[in-house]
């Protein structure tokens, strides 16, 4: 018998891994499908999304109030791979997660007041 405790750790491959077991190699995906295929937390998913992001490996776009979804980038859409390099100099250091953690921070303080990030 299988002793209780944490589930295995999620690597940024196993995320890319989902990316590429869909039927729709176009369609876009959210943090908590990619969590919900995975059997981890929504923000094991979205640490594991914001690596990959870091390295160029996926791109995302703001769809909603909180809303985000994710893709691979095509190997043929440079201009994109080229700003997401810029970025790569940054990995490691932490700087995506305190800025998404600051900028929901402020978002959730916005909310208990009545407004909202546009």
């Amino acid at each position: 018998m299988a002793k209780p405790g944490p589930a295995p750790a999620v690597t940024p491959e196993d995320v890319l891994e989902v990316f590429m077991e869909r039927d729709d190699d176009s369609e876009p995906l959210t943090a908590p499908e990619i969590a919900d295929k995975l059997g981890c937390s929504r923000t094991t998913a979205l640490k594991r999304l914001r690596t990959l992001a870091d390295r160029g490996d996926v791109a995302s776009k703001k769809v909603g109030g909180r809303s985000r979804v994710w893709w691979v980038p095509s190997p043929d859409d440079e201009s994109e791979r080229d700003v997401l390099a810029g970025y790569g100099s940054w990995t490691g250091t932490g700087l995506s997660e305190a800025v998404e953690q600051g900028r929901e921070e402020l978002d959730e303080d916005l909310r208990e007041d009545g407004r909202a990030l546009s």
